[in-house]
């Protein structure tokens, strides 16, 4: 995978001086590719040119590997720097000229003259709060002053504490402050402002760009998901803590940046503000009256149907040996106790229904199989349908014989991956590595399906419908890592292996080692927190074969004998994985 770049090029037109024309000289920046900035002290450079040629970055030499590829790491000044790339053979030079804008760096101020940096002041968008929250402020100015702030029609001249520059990223002169919020004018935009009196007696001024807003006391405020989306449990960083389906209702009791704030009854979650559409105010509450489940069952799926008029958020909480699910749905109010179990089925080993708080409801499921298997929620006519993966059939001398396993080859389309020194685009590496996988499990039995089928830009929701659709079992998502823009592309290779829920852990942790044992670096087994590796309707995992950054590993990694063998050690993990919980 590729991390998000952001840094500004201008690539000049090559020189090219006394080429020869029948083989003349050449040289290809591969990296960097796009316009933008970086806020970092270096940036990686990657290309190629001929495998005979000098090649020197800013007047010093630099070593090519043997098919001509190089990778570097530049310093940066702050604002623009010019890096000059030349590759000499013989009589000929051929000069690449890149422009690269760093980010100024923020720097304490002197003590003396007082100043306000207008760069660090926040919040720098809008706040909305309850009353009795608390409005936390900060900015930078001269280290060693007096700072207060104000917040109109709530208080005026409010003290500000300096941090300890190990507290504020090195940086001297950050306050920051504290009020609670309470008797205000509701739903009025409400200014910030701060000022300093610094060591030289001098004071400066200055004010927010985002303003507070006190949400009405009396009129709740309702949204609804416009499309699946996390519910975080942090304002601004990424903390997954569940899912918010598409129509889900929601009480907004703030926003923070980006992010409004929804009441969980006992707890609160983020969700982001463009995925939420506000309902009118006066809009009621998000509660629904939930009766008891209507249980069936097929071969595959242990089906429970619960009727509700109204989507709701709701978590899922899991544990295995024996497998026990505990369903708890925001703002439901039971109103049933009755069950009825089916003639014919047996795997249920309880089934309990409780009201855990006024607005909670909780179904707590347990089965007799150990392990988990993946399981679905959502909401239709007028029910959430709470799904179970059974046990399924697995053959020991032949484990994949007969399962739906959806293979994600990862990017496609305008999401082109990492980029190799050479030119190599991940998405490519990928989508033929995925076909080579298809094909194994075809030729053993499987019913194997792809997300993708052809160089196309497939956004992860729809990949996972996509599986969900064909019934997958398993989805093994197939990837290539690459480094940061600032990364050592020389230094960082290997394959690893990922999940996110603990179900996973297993087929993650079975294929890694037939991974290494190609000869690939070990960069591990990990567990993070990915979109692919979240979804809950299968068993996933998401495999990184090695770094296309890395200019030995890319040569293994683009050749189609390595990417069969690949294909083969994944598949060899998944019967490692199927075989050890084959009955």
């Amino acid at each position: 995978m590729r991390t998000a770049l952001r840094f500004f090029l201008l690539l000049l037109p090559c020189m090219l001086l006394a080429q020869t024309e029948e083989q003349p000289l050449y040289l290809e920046i591969t990296f960097p590719q796009h316009s933008d900035t970086i806020n970092a002290d270096q940036i990686r450079i990657s290309g190629y040119t001929d495998p005979e040629a000098r090649l020197a970055i800013n007047g010093k030499r630099l070593n090519l590997y043997p098919q001509g590829s190089f990778v570097a790491r530049v310093s940066l000044q702050e604002k623009m720097n010019k890096i000059i790339i030349t590759s000499h053979k013989a009589d000929e030079t051929v000069q690449d000229i890149l422009f690269i804008y760093r980010t100024p760096v923020p720097k304490s101020f002197t003590a003396e003259p007082t100043r306000i940096d207008p760069m660090l002041i926040e919040p720098e968008q809008d706040i909305w709060l309850q009353p009795g929250d608390f409005l936390h402020v900060m900015f930078k100015a001269s280290p060693g002053g007096l700072a207060r702030f104000s917040v109109e029609k709530i208080g005026k001249n409010l003290p500000m504490v300096e941090l300890a520059p190990e507290k504020a990223n090195g940086l001297r002169g950050v306050y920051k402050g504290v009020v609670r919020i309470h008797d205000a004018p509701e739903n009025q935009p409400l200014d910030i402002s701060f000022e300093i009196q610094g060591v030289d007696g001098k004071k400066r001024k200055a004010r927010a760009r985002g303003k507070v807003y006190l949400l009405p006391q009396t009129i709740p405020l309702v949204g609804y998901v416009q499309k699946e989306s996390f519910i975080h449990g942090s304002a601004q960083r990424y903390l997954p803590i569940g899912r918010a389906l598409k129509g889900t209702n929601v009480h907004i009791i703030g926003r923070s940046g980006k992010r409004y704030k929804i009441d969980l009854v006992n707890k609160a979650g983020y969700i982001d503000v463009k995925e939420v559409s506000l309902a009118p105010w006066g809009s009621p509450l998000p509660r629904a009256t939930i009766g008891a489940p209507q249980i069936d069952w097929n071969a595959d799926w242990l089906h429970l149907t619960l009727p509700i008029d109204k989507a709701l958020p709701f978590f899922v909480e899991q544990a295995e040996q024996p497998l026990r699910l505990q369903l708890q749905i925001i703002g439901a109010q039971q109103s049933s106790h009755w069950i009825t179990y089916p003639n014919g089925y047996n795997e249920i080993s309880s089934l309990e229904l409780q009201q855990i708080d006024e607005n909670i409801f909780e179904l707590d499921l347990t089965l007799e199989q150990e392990h988990n298997w993946g399981y679905r929620c959502y909401y239709t006519d007028k029910a959430l349908h709470f799904l179970v993966r059974r046990r399924p059939v697995i053959n020991p001398d032949n484990p994949v014989e007969n399962l739906v396993i959806a293979i994600d080859a990862g990017h496609g389309g305008e999401e082109t991956g990492a980029v190799s020194p050479l030119g190599v685009l991940e998405k490519d590496i990928n989508m033929q590595w995925g076909l080579a996988l298809v094909e194994i499990l075809r030729r053993h039995g499987a019913r194997p399906m792809l997300t993708r089928e052809n160089d196309e830009t497939v956004p992860l929701q729809e990949r996972i419908m996509r599986a969900e659709k064909a019934n997958a079992l398993l989805l093994i998502s197939l990837h290539n890592n690459g480094v940061t823009p600032q990364g050592n592309a020389a230094a960082v290779s290997g394959t690893s292996t990922y999940f996110t829920l603990p179900q996973n852990k297993g087929l993650s942790w079975a294929i890694y080692p037939r991974m290494v044992a190609l000869g690939l670096e070990p960069y591990g087994r990990i567990y993070n927190s990915y979109f692919i590796t979240r979804a809950t309707g299968f068993l996933t995992t998401l495999v990184e074969g090695g770094f296309l950054t890395h200019p030995k590993e890319e040569i293994r990694l683009s050749d189609p004998v390595f990417i069969q063998t690949m294909a083969n050690a994944v598949y060899d993990g998944l019967g490692d994985f199927l075989r050890s919980r084959a009955e």
